[in-house]
């Protein structure tokens, strides 16, 4: 199976984001734990907030976590 960089990335943000469901995570944590550009991942976690599959919070508490609990 082949998969874009883009579709990689957001599989990866998803994965990471189910292993801490009660957690609010930035996207410099996500990039670095996988050593992803956080330009990258700032493209990523946008399409997956438009698509509805993670809630973002703006501000100083803010960051992003999924939108429904991981099955």
């Amino acid at each position: 199976m082949h998969l874009t960089r883009f579709t990689d990335y957001g599989l990866r943000t998803l994965t990471y984001l189910a292993l801490r469901p009660e957690d609010m995570t930035s996207i410099a944590e996500i990039s670095g734990a996988y050593r992803i550009s956080e330009n990258h991942m700032i493209k990523v976690v946008h399409h997956l907030g438009q698509a509805g599959l993670i809630e973002t919070i703006r501000g100083r508490n803010g960051g992003i976590r999924l939108a429904h609990p991981a099955v």
